[in-house]
């Protein structure tokens, strides 16, 4: 079963989306900064939203839309329907304590799928 994990886009001024968004009534979860982006998390009635300012102009834009799942062979399964084969899968393991991997929806969209690693 698929749940939302999060929606992230890319934004012009990390403190200054912050800002905005806490202003919506996000509240502000985590910061980071890395060699390509500062970024940071933000809740919303149990929803969450990752921001992205890129740090050089060639970096390409974070939008993409997040699921979490607990059984891989039924999110496999879900993929090989929308016409991706488990091995097209970049499976790799973030800082976040989670295992994820991208497609793209077919827009051009990408969308992340989550498995948290128990901890």
């Amino acid at each position: 079963m698929l749940e939302l994990d999060h929606i992230a886009i890319t934004v012009s001024n990390l403190e200054k989306s912050i800002n905005f968004y806490e202003k919506l009534g996000y509240q502000l979860q985590n910061k980071f900064d890395d060699e390509e982006y500062k970024w940071a998390t933000l809740e919303l009635s149990g929803s969450s939203l990752e921001i992205f300012e890129p740090l050089k102009k060639e970096f390409p834009k974070m939008n993409h839309i997040a699921y979490r799942f607990t059984d891989e062979k039924e999110v496999f399964q879900i993929v090989k329907q929308l016409g991706y084969k488990e091995e097209d899968a970049e499976i790799f393991y973030g800082d976040l304590n989670r295992k994820s991997f991208f497609i793209d929806d077919n827009s051009g969209l990408s969308i992340q799928f989550i498995k948290k690693k128990k901890d």
